[in-house]
């Protein structure tokens, strides 16, 4: 859905006065299909390949309570909520750039004065002998969002209630544990305050799982002696789990300046999973580095593991990779937590594990923000830099690509220009993808390089795409999330031997 002026191009300039009969054309010229969109309870609209609305139904009509010829004289910044305009104009550009579907949701004004909720998807048709078209549809799902945040504005409320008695339940039972001498009672008071930890913790968890929904988790950056910190918070957690032998291997004077306080949170939950998961084991093995400016802290535990195709879900909320509330206490929230501190703090997860033979948890922390990588060595056929190499040797229609080193969306998007600006200079239609030396995840690129990256390359004259996968389980997660894509003209195909690959597309036609 455009939320621009329907007589504005993308690039801002304006159509011709008589654009809209032209492009009405389109659906005009079929009264049977219009007068069955008219009957649609949902919005729906077209546009034309410069992006320019050119019809609406009778239900968007009606819910703005305006004619169709105003709605498309002022175009859907009219009626697209201010927060949501940027976000829905950038997906849209993106969309008409790559021709790959546009979905965003988004508030929509209505004739009563009011913003309502909509999921907006619109997809690029084919008219066969004339031009293409977008037809989209406005589904409205207000009731489904407004749920959702009376559902975590409960779970706020209901936890800043709970949190008050706790405190002062919590403070009369060290009371009584100071007053009681050895024996029966003094036992059970010990094991009730392990039980109200937990709950204290089951509410700390609900608080937090409501500010990130409400964008209100506050970080308070600072710089810091990582290494320091991560060692008094083993030292910590050994006192708390004294059935398992924590075992530290650091690097020595590592500052970063982030929150302390939640990065101390998200190695809690990390060390506490790894406890929790491996009930037979009887060591936890923790580690940290620096490798290529970014700060590499790994849990590592020989417990249950974890089955593959649960991997990317540990992250979502109330998720729980046993799902056996009987076996292992929790709400699911911890790794959720996590995750998003860590997001926060411009970094990425990952997990490898081998069910029945335990795990390892990571996370990265980028020490430098932002960084301009130089290349090594650019040519027009080659180019080398510390995360990259592209080359495209003479005689062969194949571009060779290598990925090295801990990968982000920034390097990713940047490496994937790249990729597209060699396969269309050196007029190349086959690639050999290797991910071999590729740790760890890149999943928050994934997105873009499905909705982007991929159909860009197809346009530079991509055919035959050989993925050559990492042996991360997250890095094959986000390499195939990365062509669920139902549209692609281009054959791609995931190897774990370099060699099937290269074989599969020296056997593919040539384009010279």
């Amino acid at each position: 859905m455009n939320p621009q002026s329907s007589n504005s191009h993308q690039d801002g300039s304006k159509a011709s006065p008589n654009a809209h009969n032209q492009d009405n054309a389109l659906i005009s010229d079929q009264p049977s299909s219009t007068l069955l969109l008219n009957e649609i309870p949902q919005q729906v609209w077209t546009a034309n390949t410069a992006g320019e609305i050119n019809y609406v139904n009778d239900t968007a009509c009606m819910d703005f309570g305006q004619t169709r010829e105003t709605v498309l004289a002022y175009g859907w910044t009219a009626f697209v909520h201010k927060d949501d305009l940027a976000a829905s104009i950038d997906r849209w550009k993106a969309s008409l750039e790559s021709g790959q579907e546009y979905t965003a949701e988004l508030r929509l004004l209505f004739s009563d004065g009011n913003y309502y909720w909509h999921l907006a998807i619109a997809r690029l048709v084919s008219q066969g002998n004339k031009s293409a078209i977008w037809i989209g549809t406005n589904t409205n799902i207000h009731i489904i969002k407004t749920s959702e945040a009376r559902k975590d504005e409960f779970i706020s409320i209901a936890s800043h209630e709970l949190k008050t008695p706790l405190t002062t339940s919590k403070g009369f039972h060290q009371l009584l544990l100071r007053m009681v001498e050895e024996g029966k009672i003094k036992t059970y008071l010990e094991r009730s305050a392990g039980q109200l930890n937990r709950l204290e913790k089951l509410i700390a968890d609900l608080l937090d799982v409501s500010k990130i929904n409400a964008g209100k988790m506050i970080f308070d950056s600072k710089i810091f002696d990582f290494s320091a910190m991560l060692m008094n918070v083993v030292a910590e957690m050994q006192q708390i789990y004294p059935s398992h032998k924590l075992l530290l291997t650091a690097e020595d004077n590592i500052s970063f300046t982030g929150d302390q306080f939640r990065l101390e949170q998200v190695i809690h939950n990390f060390i506490s999973n790894a406890v929790k998961y491996s009930p037979d084991a009887n060591k936890v093995e923790i580690s940290v580095k620096v490798i290529d400016e970014n700060i590499i802290v790994s849990v590592k535990d020989y417990g249950i593991g974890i089955k593959s195709n649960h991997l990317q879900q540990l992250f979502e909320r109330y998720y729980r990779a046993d799902n056996s509330s009987t076996r292992f206490d929790g709400l699911g929230l911890g790794l959720y937590i996590s995750a998003d501190i860590i997001k926060r703090h411009g970094g990425g997860f990952w997990i490898e594990s081998s069910f029945g033979e335990g795990s390892v948890f990571s996370f990265k922390l980028p020490l430098i923000k932002s960084i301009s990588i130089a290349p090594d060595i650019r040519t027009k056929s080659y180019y080398k830099d510390k995360h990259l190499i592209i080359n495209c040797p003479i005689g062969s229609d194949i571009m060779f690509v290598e990925w090295t080193g801990y990968q982000d969306i920034i390097t990713v998007k940047r490496g994937g220009s790249l990729m597209i600006d060699y396969l269309k200079e050196n007029k190349r239609s086959k690639v050999f993808n290797d991910n071999r030396l590729v740790p760890g995840t890149w999943s928050e690129a994934s997105d873009w390089a499905a909705t982007t990256w991929l159909p860009l390359m197809e346009l530079a004259g991509l055919k035959y795409f050989a993925w050559i996968l990492s042996e991360s389980a997250f890095s094959q997660l986000s390499a195939k999330k990365s062509v669920e894509n139902d549209e692609k003209h281009a054959e791609i195909l995931f190897f774990t031997q370099a060699e099937e690959g290269l074989k599969w597309l020296e056997e593919k036609p040539s384009n010279k």
